[in-house]
């Protein structure tokens, strides 16, 4: 797991101390200087970074559209140049930038201090409190978390079995 990505989304959440809990995405890209477009995109494409225009596809549902703006502006904060993301097919192996944003796009959406009052929830629970798709939820506690948090959920709660 990329520490500068933990390192981006702490300090997103530090320049905008005021976010509630889900997130505000179209807010808090707009603040970072971005600029959303909805776009009718032809599968698999769901979502296009350039510059500061993110590109979202259009008819996505609530936690998916948030889940891609948090994946773009994360490209938008780690990465130079423009990103095309063709989300479900790069299941398999994706590559390091991909991966780097989704991992901050994860602690955008769930923040660590935010987490752990709250780590003992189930999976779909997690999903439903930081409005975000399951998956994600199951991968922020997996193999997005930080050592810190692994040791200290541990610490916290000797039944809980963080890989």
């Amino acid at each position: 797991m990329s520490w500068l990505a933990v390192e981006k989304a702490r300090d997103l959440h530090e320049r905008h101390p005021d976010m509630n809990i889900p997130v505000d995405m179209e807010r808090l890209a707009e603040a970072e200087g971005c600029e959303l477009v909805s776009w009718p995109f032809l599968e698999p494409v769901k979502e296009v970074k350039q510059g500061r225009w993110i590109g979202i596809a259009s008819g996505l549902g609530p936690r998916e559209r948030r889940h891609l703006i948090a994946h773009a502006l994360a490209h938008h904060l780690l990465h130079c140049g423009n990103q095309l993301s063709f989300h479900q097919c790069q299941q398999g192996q994706p590559v390091k930038q991909e991966r780097e944003a989704e991992a901050c796009a994860a602690h955008i959406l769930m923040p660590s201090e935010e987490l752990a009052g709250v780590i003992t929830m189930p999976v779909w629970e997690l999903a439903d409190y930081f409005d975000v798709p399951e998956e994600l939820a199951r991968q922020r506690i997996n193999e997005f978390a930080t050592e810190e948090e692994k040791e200290r959920w541990n610490e916290a709660y000797d039944d809980y079995p963080v890989p």
